[in-house]
């Protein structure tokens, strides 16, 4: 008979205790000695009709055999029920012990009624008692895996032995040897008892220690194949946008005299480190999404609001490819909002958005928000793509896959639908899609609509109106970033102002003693340690003579800090300190205070 299949209690429905576990050792082990019990009956029933010959009828004997027989059929109909579970439950093990100890029940009876028989059978009876004690050593035997039973059927079995010599023989010393035999036997069958209880902890033990070692193997396989697939994708963006920065930059340089580089080539190399920067975010984000850290703010949304304010920021994208991008909304619904973490939301919308829009190569790109239906709303982005195929859809989900048929000249971690779907999935919604080759493909979000929730204010009702700057400002820029210097310059002109750079302090000085100015905007990177009174001194009579220059009364000195660092000194002495990076509205606001 073949080994039963060791249970997983690691995942058994409910949690085994010790006492239980080795309870389903023990019942597995009496069904993998049914085949012995079986050889053992047919060794002894031989020398039961020979002993039984001595004394009793044919009849009898042929009585015997019959109830031997009927106790074998109950015993194979319910064989069937004794196969163990792959998973145990204490329901399953609670029907095992019962239905295996009916078993051992019957047998235990069928020997009690035979020895029975030896009552008045005289000198000739002693014998066949002593061939019943045999049996009743075998029923000990085949009862020691499982403590219960050898506490209740094996006392059963010797019971009646033990009383047909008694009545028989009482005063006979062969009694008292056979009585003393089977208690010795019941002993032993306790040691041995015993001694399989730490057997099935041992087993039990190494089955768990298996169980975990391979589940460590698998999730340690699985971390490093991600991690391969992390590296590889990592070094060859980071790379490729690396090169692609510097290819930028030297054409940049090549082209500065007095004036800053060409606009386009900054603007270039500030796309690449965008990607680049996106590209860490979504590999940082997919990891903590995996790993369960992520923590969100799920709140009523303004859906609509959030869906207008993403594709407008990509109509510039979509112009520059020359595609049409569509918005269709419905009507505002009398009540309820969707549910979800606005930021994630949004970043969400952004990833399907921008890869509707990249690897759409001519056509159009729509956005619809579908009205809430059966407790959820959905927001679709159609676009007329080159469309995938249902295999190519389904890799699209995966970690690190790229379809190589469309994203080829398209740099990506591969990431981005995969972060979408985990990042839904943690608002209790879904990112599904559909697509068709050669006709396009449809990708959705789908969040929990709540009926009874409050919606916030609209968007753009919601966006304080930033107040109007003044205009036509002259600001002195002191930067010793080359690069530094021509973003700043294309942000200050950009917002109206005119400005001037100096890359050392002395000139700054010089260059703010030729004429007024309205501003100082210091992006010099780190100051020096204020604390310490030289420099506390040198910086402040720097600004001294800086202010000296001027002709107005108080002169608006600005300076971005990387760190935060000196931002306390700095404010005392005058200088209104900026952490980077500012955004376009917080440095006007900054210049205008």
């Amino acid at each position: 008979m073949s080994e039963p299949t060791s249970p997983s209690y690691a995942e058994a429905e409910v949690v085994l205790t010790q006492e239980q576990i080795a309870l389903d050792y023990g019942l597995k082990a009496q069904v993998r000695l049914l085949p012995y019990a079986l050889g053992f009956f047919a060794i002894g029933l031989p020398v039961y009709i020979w002993g039984a010959n001595y004394f009793m009828s044919p009849l009898y004997i042929a009585q015997n055999i019959g109830l031997f027989v009927c106790v074998w059929a109950a015993f194979f109909l319910l064989k069937p029920s004794l196969k163990t579970d792959a998973r145990p439950t204490r329901q399953s093990l609670n029907v095992r012990l019962r239905r295996q100890w009916l078993c051992g029940a019957l047998w235990s009876l069928s020997l009690l009624a035979a020895s029975l028989n030896c009552i008045g059978g005289g000198q000739a009876a002693q014998v066949f008692a002593t061939i019943c004690a045999g049996a009743a050593v075998g029923i000990i035997f085949f009862s020691a895996p499982v403590l219960l039973f050898l506490l209740t059927l094996a006392p059963l079995a010797m019971a009646g032995p033990i009383l047909a010599l008694n009545l028989t023989h009482p005063d006979g010393a062969w009694t008292s040897l056979i009585t003393g035999g089977l208690a010795m036997a019941l002993a032993l069958g306790l040691i041995m008892n015993r001694h399989l209880q730490e057997h099935y902890q041992l087993a039990f033990a190494q089955l768990r220690t298996l169980e975990e070692r391979e589940a460590a193997r698998t999730a340690r396989d699985a971390l490093t194949r991600d991690q391969m697939a992390l590296m590889k994708t990592l070094s060859r963006e980071i790379a490729t946008g690396l090169r692609s920065v510097d290819q930028t930059l030297g054409q940049g340089l090549s082209h500065l005299s007095r004036a800053p580089a060409p606009r386009h080539y900054v603007e270039s190399a500030r796309s690449e480190i965008d990607h680049l920067l996106g590209l860490i975010t979504t590999t940082l984000d997919e990891g903590e999404a995996r790993s369960g850290q992520m923590v969100l703010d799920l709140r009523p949304l303004d859906i609509e609001g959030l869906v207008r304010e993403v594709t407008a920021g990509f109509q510039e994208m979509a112009d520059a490819r020359g595609l049409d991008l569509t918005l269709t909304l419905p009507p505002r619904p009398d009540a309820g909002a969707a549910i979800g973490d606005a930021p994630r939301v949004e970043q969400i919308l952004s990833h399907l958005l921008a890869n509707a829009l990249q690897y759409t190569p001519k056509g159009k790109v729509e956005v619809r928000l579908l009205p809430p239906s059966d407790g959820h709303l959905r927001v679709e982005v159609v676009d007329s793509g080159p469309g995938l195929e249902p295999d190519e859809l389904h890799r699209a989900f995966l970690p690190h896959e790229r379809i190589a048929r469309t994203s080829a000249g398209y740099s990506g971690a591969g990431l981005g639908l995969n972060l979408s779907r985990r990042l839904a999935e943690l608002m209790y919604g879904n990112v599904e899609a559909q697509s068709t080759p050669d006709v396009g493909s449809k990708f959705w979000l789908e969040l929990p609509f709540d009926p009874t929730a409050i919606p916030p204010r609209l968007i753009d009702e919601a966006v304080t109106p930033v107040a109007e700057s003044v205009s036509g400002l002259k600001v002195m820029l002191v930067s010793n970033d080359s690069l530094r210097s021509v973003e700043l310059r294309d942000t200050l002109e950009g917002l109206g102002h005119r400005c001037l750079t100096a890359t050392t302090r002395p000139r700054a000085v010089s260059l703010a003693a030729k004429g007024d100015i309205d501003a100082v905007l210091i992006a010099t990177g780190a100051f020096e340690d204020l604390d310490n009174a030289a420099n506390r001194q040198k910086v402040g009579e720097w600004l001294e003579r800086l202010r000296a220059t001027q002709t107005r009364e108080t002169l608006n000195i600005l300076a971005l800090l990387p760190d935060g660092q000196q931002a306390e000194p700095l404010s005392e002495m005058g200088v209104r300190p900026l952490l980077i990076p500012q955004t376009e509205d917080a440095l006007r606001r900054a210049l205008s205070a």
